[in-house]
């Protein structure tokens, strides 16, 4: 990079205040500390160790040579055009039930009440207010429950002044027909401003929002003689408690919290997935008509300059070429459809020669419209997973050729297997693919990938034996002649407040965390994959949609507003971006570490540049929010180092050790391990 156009981190982000002198960045309305906060204060790292703790300042990603660290960062920046929304409060007003508004879904059914606002342009008399639920509403499946999720307690208020408000009805076992018109009479009084309350939601399941919500196709404000104030075409207007942006979140969003992922220090990110910018369905929106949303173009450009990495999932089939075709007009999708490809799918490319033909355009102007700023383009997200390996190799070989002729040099990466219980790679699938072919697929791919965990128990045995099950894979399919990278494209852990209540995707909850343990675990695992050299990806930098998932290294567990509800950094977020910059440069390299005592410890080794060595050790199992630490010492043999410090990434600090040299060997005495990566850099190692 030419360092005199070197960016800055406030290129992207306001400075708008000072802890004491450190700066508090804004990513609009995201507040990051500019140094790591003292998440664990009073951490002592060496017995008997007088040396000064200082911080460390977190690098960008700019400013870092190389590590495997990263994310998917939660889609992508898009213009308003590509921005689909069709549950905006402003359909509660429109005078069509059909169209519908949701609340933004909560983990448990009275985390807070969701309440709707009617503002009349006059005072007027109000006789009764009406909540019309949908028929059928814009969700395509109709066991969906958008535009009719109704409160177990519903509440009126009215307001002559907006100070002032009167209850004309309440009703705690409120029990409304969701099927139709809920009429709620009262004595006529005059008002102009109308407050709906609701609490205690079931659960909503609205384009993948499992949780809690209120959802209706049209809120009424009713004249003595029945007509209808609450409508737009009469001047009305209307707010609400909180939106339902979907898994694709919203425009504003995405352009304040892409950056986020340069102060992080990621070198590496993977879009192109479910909901993004990048899929066929939106790339071809009009049949014939292949265009990038210019921002999302800029995007790739913007992190390439930037020094990450850019992992490119081609992914998806379209709408437009099934039979017969679907959501045609894309401009009333907006409205009446959410392109929203997780839960409303398209098809697969292989299913008819004219959609693999399509398929097959799509992918070349893609490649060659991304030429020279795409790390790796990935084949498909989780297809191997969803529709077998033949089905999933018909298509990978229509596309590797198409991918080679548009760039010769580009790097292809096999679509991602989906976690399974027991063998977080499945195997089998990835070396079925590999060893397909003539020549084997094995020759032809730069890359492999899976999503090996999704909130595991940190004692069960697939998270204990997966290095060891990694070793074993890699072993396999270099047999097979695979010598590319691997890459861990999508893990998470999980911390909800208030726990995810009833039935989910993560099974029953057992293994949800706290803040605190959620950092620790993405804190190992992301340490780990460096020592194996996988390239890791937690999944998701942010994610303000999906609140009983929690993917995100923002807090989401917060009151919900509208339009955009901010999220905050977790501790999660902190850590991980400390960990960035402690593995600056590092490679995995192979050097022996022993511990005193009978305490197991995790321990992975870097080669960090010219006589430099970095160890990462800890120990492991299921943990606290408290520090949880086992004193050893710490013998390197073969090893003479000049000095040695050690850095803490729970507070952002490092700190120079106290160092014997013993015979051939580095001895630390008194180590404080903790239950989360301990770095410790030998300076001057010979």
């Amino acid at each position: 990079m030419n360092r005199k156009n070197q960016p800055k981190i406030e290129d992207y982000a306001t400075i708008e205040g000072y802890a004491e002198t450190i700066p508090i960045y804004a990513f609009g309305y995201t507040y990051v500390y500019g140094i790591g906060p003292d998440l664990l204060p009073g951490t002592v790292m060496q017995d008997d160790n007088a040396n000064p703790v200082r911080k460390f300042k977190p690098k960008k990603s700019w400013e870092i040579t190389s590590n495997y660290c990263g994310s998917t960062p939660g889609r992508e920046p898009k213009t308003m055009w590509n921005d689909d929304q069709p549950l905006l409060p402003v359909h509660l007003i429109d005078g069509d039930p059909e169209t519908a508004w949701a609340s933004r879904g909560m983990t448990a059914p009275n985390v807070q009440p969701e309440w709707i606002r009617i503002d009349l342009p006059m005072e007027s008399t109000v006789a009764a207010v009406a909540l019309v639920c949908s028929k059928k509403g814009p969700h395509p499946d109709p066991k969906g429950r958008v535009g009719k999720s109704l409160p177990k307690h519903l509440t009126v208020k009215l307001s002559r002044d907006g100070a002032h408000w009167e209850t004309v009805y309440e009703d705690a076992s409120f029990s409304g027909d969701d099927s139709g018109r809920n009429l709620i009479g009262f004595e006529p009084c005059s008002a102009k401003m109308i407050w709906v309350i609701g609490q205690g939601f079931e659960r909503g399941d609205i384009w993948g929002s499992w949780g809690p919500t209120f959802s209706l196709g049209e809120l009424e404000v009713l004249e003595p003689d029945g007509n209808n104030m609450a409508l737009i075409s009469r001047g009305a207007g209307v707010q609400v408690s909180s939106t339902y942006y979907g898994y694709g979140m919203d425009r504003f969003t995405q352009d304040m919290l892409w950056p986020i992922q340069y102060d992080l220090g990621f070198k590496w990110t993977r879009v192109g997935y479910d909901m993004s910018m990048y899929l066929w369905a939106y790339v071809e929106r009009e049949k014939g008509t292949l265009r990038l949303d210019p921002k999302a173009d800029a995007a790739v450009t913007q992190a390439h300059e930037n020094g990450v990495n850019v992992i490119m999932v081609l992914d998806k089939a379209n709408w437009l070429y099934q039979d017969p075709p679907r959501k045609t007009d894309w401009r009333m999708s907006r409205i009446y459809e959410m392109m929203e490809t997780y839960y409303d799918h398209q098809g697969w490319p292989h299913e008819s020669p004219e959609l693999l033909e399509g398929w097959q355009r799509y992918v070349e102007f893609m490649v060659r419209h991304f030429k020279g700023r795409v790390a790796y383009y990935e084949i498909c997200n989780e297809w191997p997973s969803y529709i077998g390996v033949d089905n999933y190799l018909t298509i990978v070989d229509a596309t590797i050729p198409v991918i080679k002729s548009a760039d010769p040099d580009a790097r292809i990466m096999l679509g991602a297997v989906q976690p399974i219980i027991g063998d977080p790679f499945d195997a089998e699938t990835l070396l079925a693919c590999l060893r397909s072919g003539e020549p084997k697929l094995a020759t032809q791919v730069d890359a492999i990938s899976w999503h090996p965990f999704y909130q595991p128990d940190p004692e069960s045995p697939e998270f204990r034996n997966y290095r060891e099950n990694f070793v074993r894979l890699k072993e396999k399919c270099q047999e097979l002649g695979f010598n590319g990278a691997y890459c861990a494209s999508e893990w998470a852990f999980m911390a909800p407040y208030p726990l995810t209540t009833g039935p989910n995707d993560w099974g029953d909850g057992s293994t949800w965390t706290s803040e605190m343990q959620k950092a620790k675990y993405s804190a190992r695992l992301m340490t780990a994959h460096a020592g194996m050299g996988i390239i890791s990806l937690f999944n998701e930098t942010f994610q303000t949609g999906r609140l009983e998932r929690e993917v995100s290294l923002l807090r989401n567990s917060t009151f919900q507003v509208d339009p955009i509800t901010p999220s905050q950094p977790q501790a999660a977020y902190y850590v991980l971006r400390n960990i960035s910059t402690v593995l600056d440069g590092c490679e995995p390299a192979a050097f022996d570490v022993t511990f005193s005592g009978e305490k197991e410890f995790e321990c992975y080794t870097f080669g960090c540049g010219p006589e430099k060595l970095l160890l990462a050790a800890w120990t492991p199992g299921r943990t606290g929010d408290a520090i949880g630490e086992a004193t050893s010492d710490v013998r390197v043999p073969g090893v003479r180092a000049k000095s040695a410090r050690v850095f803490d990434v729970f507070n952002g600090t490092e700190q120079e050790l106290l160092v014997r040299l013993e015979g051939g060997s580095t001895l630390l005495k008194g180590i404080r391990v903790k239950d989360y990566p301990t770095f410790i850099q030998l300076v001057g190692a010979l």
